[in-house]
């Protein structure tokens, strides 16, 4: 895949410029209340991200007309391509950005007819796709597959695997944190350990790429920080519909509330299945877990309707808080992470990145929990075929898209901040 810079804190224009991005910045937030007053999944929400993808794409053509031209000449780095692999797409779409404007939804690129991410992986970062792609020891052997293949031409994903990691050395491995508050008690974890544990499984070129390894015990934010380097990859599973807040902070509504609020569809009944959890259980827990959580009625009065970012500014593990900083300072931020919980990206994506991490995934709009659990084994059943982050990011959106619907703005509510060249078989 060859990436197409684009650059956006340089060049002519710049006011103007400024000014679509701070509209972009206004209609963003809009879009959590709007979530709120018509539904997560309403077409009205699909019709707002594609004006702001508009004001998106205006503002990074600005002062560069050519930008998405997909013939230019003015390159930035390319991805090495695998032979017998998943076909990836020839150019990715890479935004250089200021750092205030990471949190905006760049995966919404809009051009006036279609979204950008329906032609070509998106990602953003604060430097080059060549920069952004040498954050991390996980870059020489992503330098060293290019030389290679300049001289030898394209490897098969398993020579690939095979040469980076020789028998005795252990394959990368991802780290599932359990944010839904009672560990391997809660069925919202089950349900989306198990789908991540079942993608992860698939063989690339007959190489297993990564394993999902869950913590034995609490996993507390002492423990995190001592031992995160062990691992190539985070996984947090928290609320994605709702903000976590601490149970003492929010009051309870009425049963009437609770009841349209957590009756469980009949698609997560039938995932329920597959890990051994009965349906009626599984209700009672989502009961007890909102009630804990004081979140029972989202949209109903309290702390908990005030659906900001602020009260996601750190992932709530068994027995605390950790912060991407907390990690920054004992070396422990992996180069992968994945933060499935309620405004991940816009809560935690520039923070990780300014932590050490290379590639940080998300969503920046509230989703259902059904389906950002179907949205993350999407992605990483494409990272262990072989894919690029960006790729593989990509492909979990068309396929939530096929699956909810062109209007559903589920397909749109993730993003990638970083380097999309990122891919399982260099860690």
């Amino acid at each position: 895949m060859q990436w197409l810079d684009i650059d956006l804190t340089r060049g002519q224009d710049t006011a103007t410029r400024r000014g679509l991005l701070d509209r972009a910045h206004t209609q963003h937030d809009r879009l959590v209340r709007l979530q709120q007053a018509v539904g997560l999944d309403s077409a009205a929400v699909h019709a707002s991200l594609t004006e702001l993808g508009q004001l998106l794409f205006r503002a990074a053509q600005t002062g560069n007309p050519a930008a998405f031209a997909p013939d230019r000449t003015d390159l930035g780095a390319a991805s090495p391509a695998l032979t017998g692999a998943a076909a990836e797409s020839p150019i990715g779409y890479h935004l250089i950005v200021a750092t205030d404007d990471l949190v905006l939804p760049w995966i919404c690129l809009h051009n006036g007819i279609r979204f950008v991410l329906e032609l070509a992986p998106i990602c953003a970062d604060r430097r080059s796709s060549l920069k952004s792609a040498r954050r991390g020891a996980w870059s020489r052997r992503w330098e060293d597959q290019i030389q290679a293949e300049q001289s030898r031409g394209p490897s098969r994903l398993g020579e690939v695997v095979r040469r980076f990691r020789p028998e005795d050395c252990a394959d990368p491995g991802v780290l599932f944190l359990d944010g839904h508050g009672r560990g391997d008690g809660t069925v919202q974890a089950k349900l989306e350990r198990a789908m991540l544990d079942e993608a992860l499984a698939q063989l690339g070129d007959g190489q297993r790429l990564a394993w999902l390894e869950t913590p034995a015990g609490a996993m507390t934010p002492g423990r995190l920080v001592r031992t995160g380097r062990r691992y190539q990859g985070f996984h947090f599973s928290g609320a994605t519909a709702v903000p976590q807040v601490p149970a003492a902070t929010a009051q309870l509504s009425g049963w009437e509330a609770l009841a349209r609020d957590l009756m469980m569809s009949a698609e997560e009944e039938r995932e329920l299945e597959p890990v051994g959890v009965d349906p009626v259980t599984a209700l009672l827990d989502r009961i007890s877990e909102r009630a804990e959580q004081g979140r029972l009625h989202p949209w109903s009065g309290g702390a908990g309707a005030r659906a900001t970012a602020d009260t996601g500014e750190r992932w709530l593990l068994e027995d605390g808080p950790v912060a991407p900083e907390d990690l920054a300072r004992h070396a422990a931020t992996p180069p992968l992470v994945f933060s499935n919980s309620y405004l991940g990206l816009t809560a935690f994506g520039p923070r990780f990145l300014m932590s050490g991490a290379s590639a940080v995934v998300g969503p920046h709009l509230a989703v259902s929990q059904p389906r950002a659990r179907a949205f993350a084994g999407d992605f990483y059943r494409s990272l262990a075929g072989g894919a690029t982050v960006a790729s593989a990011l990509r492909t979990a959106a068309l396929a939530c898209r096929d699956h909810s619907g062109a209007d559903d703005p589920a397909w749109l509510s993730y993003g990638l901040l970083g380097s999309g060249a990122l891919a399982l078989q260099y860690l």
